[in-house]
C-alpha cells in the first residue's frame, strides 16, 4: 500500500505557541492551521528582525539557506545551534538565521510568497494562506529519498503518518516534528478550596464555572479578541465542538470505489464507527476532495445545522459570562495566562506546552526570576500552586453523534519557497538533516537551554526528552484529533482567508454578546460559508467541473 500522510486542516491553531496559528511555535493552532504566541522575552525582541511592516527582503543565494520562522525564546538558539553542525558538514554552505516578529507574522510570510525571489527559504507555512498555492517545496518529492543523514530515507527518520497533507491537492508542503494536545489546565489549589473536580462533560463544566464564580474566582481566563477566534482559543474550541456533530460527514465525503484516490487496501474494507476516535485517520480512510466540497456547495454539509447551533448555544453559556464579563473581548493570551498565574482566575485552555511553561516558570520563580508575558514583562504577584490537566469536557444531547476529541496534530509546520530545483534540493538537505535524529537532539538540547519550551513528544526516532519533560508528557491521555481532512472544514468559515475568518468573528462577538439570536448566527454562518466557497475551492485546485466528476483526479476546471 503506498505511503500516506494524514490531512489536517488547521489554519494557524495556533497560538500560544504556535496554536499562535496551535501549538508551540507557531502552532495552533494552528492552526490550530495551530502556532505558540505564547511566552516570549527580550531574547524574542533582539532575535527578531522585525514586524509584518518590514518589507520582505529579496535575492537568492544559492549556497545560503535562510531560515525565517516566527521568533520564540530559544528559537535562535535552536536553529543557530542546528546551522552551525550542518555548516561543519558543509562548509561551502551557510545557514542564515533570519526571525521574524510573531506580531503580524501571517502578514509577512503571506508577502514573502507573492513577492519574486524571495531571501526567505524556510518558513511557517501555516499562516501563508492560499499564498502558497503552488509556490511551495512538496516534500513527497523527497520523502523516499535515501538520507544522508541516516540508515534509511528521510521518511523513515520521523513518524511521516502525522504529517499535514493538503487535503484536495494531496501536497505535503508543511513539516512538523513534535506532536501536541490541546487541554485544560486547571488550579488544583483553588479547586480543592472550593471542592470542585474537573468537568467531563459540559454540563459540569458549566457547574463548576457557577461555584467557582459564586467563591470569589473568575472560573476561566482565556483571551477573546480577534486573534483568539482566528487562530487562537476560540478558534480551537470552535473546531473541537463542530467535530461533534459533523463526525459521520466522512461517510459522505469518502472516496467510493472507482474513485481516482480509491485505496481498496484500507476504504475497501472500512466502516464508520463514531466511538473509535481514530475510526476517520486518513490511514483508515480516503476522503475525496471533489466529493467533500460537492457536498458543501449542495447543501449535504452545512454551517447552520441543529447541531451547530447546540454548540454556540453551549458556548453562550460560559463566553463571556464566566471567563470575565465584557473583559473576555479585550483579553490576549498575554492577559489570559497574567489572570492564571496571579490565582485570580482557575482555568484556562492550552497545548500541552503550557504545562512545560508552567514548570519552568516556577523554576524562574524559585531562583528568584521574573515571569514574563510574551513581550517580555514581567508578571507581577505570580502565586505558586500545583497544577492539573483535563481533558475537553464532552458536549451532550441529541445533535452531538460521538465523544468530543481535541486537536492532537503534528507542528511546526516548516515549509518552504520553492525557487529553482538546484536551490530547493539544498534546502530540503538541510531539513533532512535538521529531522535527523542528531539534529533534532542538537535543536531540542539548545532550545531548553535558551530558556524555550518544547510542546509534546518527538516525532523523530531515537529523540529523548529530560526526565521532569518526559514525566508531564506521561500523564496526558489521548483522546483522537478533531481536523480530520474535511470533517471539520466549516467550523469557522471555510478555507484560509482573512475575509471569511472576519466575518466569523464579527458574527461570532455579535452572538455571545446577545446582539443576535442563535438562529442569525446560524444563517451568518452559512452565508459565510457560501460566500467564500468558490475561493476555497480554487485554492485547493478543485473546478465547477471537478465537482460534478468527482471519481475523475481534480484538474482545477
Amino acid at each position: 500500500m503506498k505511503k500516506r500522510v494524514v490531512a489536517l486542516v488547521m489554519s494557524g491553531i495556533f497560538a500560544a505557541s504556535m496554536l499562535a496559528g496551535c501549538g508551540g511555535n507557531s502552532t495552533a493552532g494552528t492552526s490550530a492551521e495551530a502556532v505558540k504566541s505564547g511566552s516570549s522575552s527580550e531574547a524574542v525582541a533582539s532575535s527578531s528582525s522585525g514586524s509584518a511592516a518590514e518589507s520582505v527582503e529579496t535575492g537568492t543565494d544559492d549556497k545560503t539557506i535562510t531560515v525565517s520562522v516566527q521568533a520564540d525564546v530559544g528559537v535562535q538558539e535552536e536553529w543557530e545551534a542546528v546551522a552551525a553542525t550542518y555548516e561543519k558538514l558543509h562548509p561551502d554552505v551557510t545557514v542564515d538565521v533570519d526571525l521574524k516578529a510573531a506580531d503580524g507574522y501571517d502578514q509577512w510570510v503571506q508577502t514573502a510568497f507573492t513577492t519574486e525571489d524571495p531571501k526567505a527559504d524556510i518558513v511557517n507555512i501555516n499562516l501563508a494562506g492560499d499564498t502558497k498555492t503552488g509556490k511551495s517545496i512538496n516534500y513527497s518529492d523527497y520523502i523516499d529519498n535515501d538520507s544522508p543523514y541516516s540508515d534509511g530515507t528521510w521518511g523513515e527518520q520521523f513518524d511521516v503518518s502525522k504529517q499535514r497533507k493538503t487535503g484536495a491537492t494531496g501536497a505535503f508542503d508543511a513539516l512538523s516534528l513534535e506532536s501536541v494536545q490541546v487541554l485544560w489546565l486547571y488550579n488544583q489549589d483553588i479547586f480543592d478550596e472550593v471542592g470542585v473536580e474537573p468537568p467531563t462533560t459540559w454540563d459540569e463544566l458549566i457547574d463548576v464555572c457557577q461555584k467557582l464564580k459564586d467563591a470569589g474566582y473568575q472560573p476561566i481566563a482565556m483571551p477573546g479578541n480577534y486573534d483568539s477566534f482566528y487562530s487562537g482559543t476560540m478558534g480551537w474550541l470552535s473546531q473541537i465542538y463542530a467535530d461533534q456533530t459533523t463526525r459521520s460527514m466522512v461517510n459522505e465525503n469518502r472516496a467510493q470505489e472507482g474513485d481516482w484516490d480509491y485505496d481498496p487496501d484500507i476504504d475497501g474494507t472500512w466502516t464508520y464507527d463514531p466511538t473509535d476516535p481514530w475510526n476517520d485517520d486518513s490511514d483508515k480512510v480516503t476522503q475525496n476532495p471533489s466529493r467533500a466540497f460537492a457536498n458543501i456547495k449542495n447543501g449535504v454539509y452545512r454551517g447552520d445545522t441543529d447541531g451547530m447551533k447546540d454548540v454556540w448555544s453551549n458556548f453562550a453559556k460560559v463566553f463571556p459570562e464566566y471567563v470575565g464579563g465584557d473583559a473576555f473581548f479585550g483579553t490576549d493570551a498575554d492577559g489570559a495566562k497574567t489572570l492564571f498565574y496571579q490565582g485570580k482566575a482557575a482555568m484556562m485552555v492550552n497545548g500541552a506546552w503550557g504545562v512545560i511553561d508552567f514548570m519552568n516558570d516556577m523554576k524562574a520563580l524559585d531562583s528568584g526570576k521574573d515571569v514574563e508575558d510574551s513581550n517580555g514583562n514581567a508578571i507581577s504577584n505570580v502565586k505558586k500552586f500545583n497544577l492539573g490537566t483535563f481533558n475537553m469536557p464532552t458536549m451532550e444531547g441529541d445533535n452531538f453523534e460521538a465523544p468530543v476529541r481535541t486537536i492532537e496534530v503534528a507542528i511546526g509546520f516548516l515549509g518552504c519557497i520553492s525557487k529553482s530545483q538546484e536551490h530547493n534540493d539544498l534546502v530540503v538537505d538541510f531539513l533532512e538533516y535538521f529531522s535527523s535524529e542528531e539534529g533534532q537532539s542538537t535543536a531540542i538540547n539548545a532550545k531548553l537551554d535558551g530558556g524555550g519550551s518544547v510542546n509534546g513528544p518527538s516525532l523523530v526516532y531515537g529523540v529523548e526528552y529530560p526526565d521532569d519533560i518526559q514525566a508531564a508528557f506521561d500523564q496526558m491521555t489521548f483522546i483522537g484529533n478533531c481536523q480530520k481532512d474535511f470533517s471539520n472544514t466549516i467550523a469557522r468559515g471555510i478555507g484560509e482567508s482573512a475575509e471569511t475568518f472576519r466575518e466569523f468573528y464579527q458574527y461570532s462577538y455579535d452572538f455571545l454578546n446577545g446582539k443576535i439570536s442563535v438562529d442569525e448566527w446560524a444563517e451568518d454562518h452559512e452565508n459565510n460559508i457560501m460566500e467564500h466557497l468558490d475561493d476555497a475551492m480554487e485554492a485547493n485546485g478543485i473546478g465547477e467541473n471537478d465537482l460534478q466528476s468527482p471519481q475523475n483526479e481534480p484538474t482545477g476546471n
